[in-house]
């Protein structure tokens, strides 16, 4: 198996009294693209600052390459260890035009060299900027000043790319474009990426693996995929999913089977990774997610539990049904329209796959 790109081990931060990383390690592979997910405060800039070179680790090791970047002895400068930086709003330098903004990547900013003019249309060619190289930063749209940054980012040609919430200073409406439109540079560029967002459907929706923070740590880091249909601890389930059911459970017997407020006999897998056997009478959590659960008649034999309709809401192409059973608020999406039922009708909800159940600590 290749050397991963990029191996942090062991990373830690505090300032002052604070506690702002703990223990971090994770590796990146070429050409991945890694986001850093979780709330304002977790520590994500923090430890992309920390792998740029801006602020410096308490402890721990970072390598590219095999090259050892910074441990115990060494420490290698941030201008050389060769990564490309993006901030939240591109930050251009209103001087310069944008062909010399992107120049200034290769180092004196003239760009006036064979190679440097060469690598400058290179790069405006691939993030579709090139009839944007004499304008100035205040003439051009944020979409596009994202994209001089991204470009002035890839000129030198970096190992990996840096980007802290490049999409969240653009409007809303522009935001999924432009998130698209970049990762489809990066991996037509064929750079490996870590880029910084409290968006998880951001994350979700673009990354090859996401890595979960939260007060310091980092939590899980896995695919999306795996993250959102096994998270690793309740409160991990409950920050990727707003509408999935956390309830206090009850291992019923070996089968794997739990009961709680719904039902009787929901088929669970234990994340604990105790065996059936020995986990009978075990009380915890059990995770059902609001996309695992579908409507259904209440008499069909394949209802794992009822629930009443208290509110349908149209928006188009799916609707939101907010139902309530045995006290237990539940909302799901349907895709299509809902004129099977109404409010106050008694439906069944029959479940795909299996719940996960959290042994309690």
């Amino acid at each position: 198996m290749a050397s991963p790109l990029l191996s942090l081990k062991n990373i830690h931060k505090t300032i002052g009294q604070a506690q702002i990383l703990s223990d971090i390690s994770l590796s990146l592979d070429e050409g991945e693209i890694l986001f850093l997910l979780g709330a304002s405060g977790c520590g994500k800039t923090s430890l992309l600052r920390i792998i740029a070179g801006f602020d410096s680790a308490d402890s721990g090791s970072m390598s590219i390459r095999d090259r050892v970047i910074f441990d115990e002895k060494e420490y290698t400068p941030p201008q050389n260890r060769h990564l490309g930086y993006v901030l939240q709003e591109g930050v251009l330098f209103p001087h310069l035009t944008v062909y010399r903004n992107i120049a200034y990547g290769l180092g004196n900013g003239k760009g006036r060299a064979p190679a440097d003019r060469a690598r400058v249309q290179e790069v405006m060619e691939l993030t579709d900027i090139s009839e944007l190289a004499d304008r100035m930063p205040h003439e051009i749209s944020g979409g596009q000043q994202q994209r001089v940054a991204l470009a002035r980012a890839l000129a030198p040609r970096p190992s990996i790319l840096l980007l802290d919430e490049p999409f969240s200073a653009l409007d809303e409406h522009l935001r999924s474009q432009i998130r698209s439109d970049v990762i489809d540079i990066l991996r037509r560029s064929g750079a490996a990426a870590i880029i910084v967002t409290h968006d998880r459907r951001e994350a979700f929706s673009s990354a090859d693996r996401v890595g979960l923070m939260h007060d310091g740590h980092l939590v899980q880091i896995d695919t999306p995929r795996n993250i959102y249909r096994r998270p690793l601890t309740p409160s991990i389930a409950q920050f990727v999913n707003d509408h999935s059911l956390l309830l206090p459970a009850c291992l019923r017997d070996t089968r794997c089977c739990a009961q709680c407020c719904l039902a009787t006999h929901v088929p669970v897998d234990i994340q604990a990774g105790q065996s059936s056997a020995t986990s009978k009478g075990l009380d915890g959590q059990l995770l059902i997610r609001a996309d695992q659960l579908l409507p259904t008649s209440a008499k069909r034999s394949d209802a794992l539990f009822t629930a009443q309709v208290k509110r349908i809401e149209f928006h188009g192409d799916h609707s939101k049904v907010d139902l309530l059973s045995s006290g237990t608020p539940i909302s799901l999406t349907i895709s299509n329209d809902c004129d099977t039922f109404q409010v106050g009708d008694m439906i069944g909800l029959k479940m795909l796959g299996k719940g996960i159940f959290y042994q309690q600590e």
